[in-house]
């Protein structure tokens, strides 16, 4: 063998103990953990104009390239993958993305935020129509690890009288089926509009609090609604077991909140110790989940967030 192929031949060697793949030092693999991501659109201009937009393009890239690091099974997005729906550029870095999951063997689930409807709603949902099933236009459910995910589109005013109506009607007979079922130990809801947010651009969503809410808080297993829509990192828990989590820092321009002293909804999470820019991690181990944010604050240095746990 000569010295060059001796030199092949160790590289591959050495990528093959070190795990890595198609660039990436990839982690074990963990069944019991799966993964959450949204708002990863790189910000629109007139959003430049009120916001302070902050390296965002490279933020995205980079939660991207460390969930694929992490070696997901599973991955869901909750919306606003793309800045401008119908404009098939924008999706070209959330497709480098999904192709490279695809090619981990991850699998992708996602629902629709505002965004995919902009600019012309029907050349966008058609895009997303392209790299989705229809049927999660209208709601569908997801089992990882005896945990049911319903994932839900809560853009209720792109959706006809008749698609509201069925898609409702499903999610509360759903949610009695997970109740009844033995193998399932937990329920998660999903939406993109956030139900509670201390964010002053977007607020509360009061569509999701009237037509969704209610029903996740009858049902005796649902335990986390996961959103997003608002730009930032939020927990809430009023108590009966049940909690709301805000996700929306998958890249998108920073959103500010509503003082300490005029909000109505307590976050359970220190704001200064918050990352900008992350993704969620759920695990389950036994009777817990364990919920913990990755990321990073403008200084682009990642590290682990404990958002908290919760018994099943």
């Amino acid at each position: 063998m000569n010295k060059s192929c001796f030199k092949a031949v160790l590289c591959c060697l050495l990528m093959l103990l070190s795990g890595v793949s198609g660039g990436y030092t990839q982690s074990l693999i963990n069944p019991n953990r799966f993964f959450f991501i949204s708002d990863t659109q790189v910000p629109m201009f007139v959003e430049t104009l009120i916001l302070d937009a902050y390296r965002n393009e490279e933020a995205r890239d980079s939660l991207f390239a460390d969930v694929i690091r992490q070696n997901p099974r599973t991955m869901f997005m909750t919306g606003d993958l793309i800045s401008t729906g119908s404009s098939e550029k924008a999706w070209a870095p959330t497709d480098r993305f999904l192709n490279t999951l695809n090619k981990i063997n991850a699998k992708t689930y996602a629902i629709p935020g505002n965004h995919e409807y902009m600019v012309k709603s029907s050349w966008g949902i058609q895009k997303f129509k392209n790299r989705f099933p229809v049927n999660w236009l209208f709601g569908y459910t997801v089992t990882v690890d005896s945990i049911a995910v319903i994932m839900l589109n809560s853009n209720f005013n792109e959706l006809s009288i008749k698609e509201l109506g069925q898609q409702l009607s499903w999610y509360k007979s759903a949610l009695d089926s997970l109740d009844a079922n033995p193998a399932i130990l937990a329920i998660f809801v999903c939406t993109h509009h956030s139900p509670y947010s201390n964010s002053k651009v977007e607020g509360c969503s009061q569509p999701v609090i009237d037509l969704i809410v209610p029903a996740f808080e009858k049902s005796k297993k649902s335990k986390l609604f996961i959103s997003g829509h608002s730009h930032n990192l939020e927990y809430f828990s009023e108590g009966l077991d049940k909690h709301f989590l805000v996700i929306g820092g998958g890249g998108g321009i920073a959103q500010p909140l509503i003082p300490m002293n005029d909000r109505i909804h307590h976050d359970l999470l220190q704001q200064e110790s918050k990352p900008v820019y992350f993704y969620l991690i759920v695990e389950r181990n036994k009777n817990f989940i364990k919920l913990t944010a990755r990321g990073f604050k403008k200084d682009f240095n990642y590290f682990y967030f404990d958002i908290g746990t919760i018994t099943l």
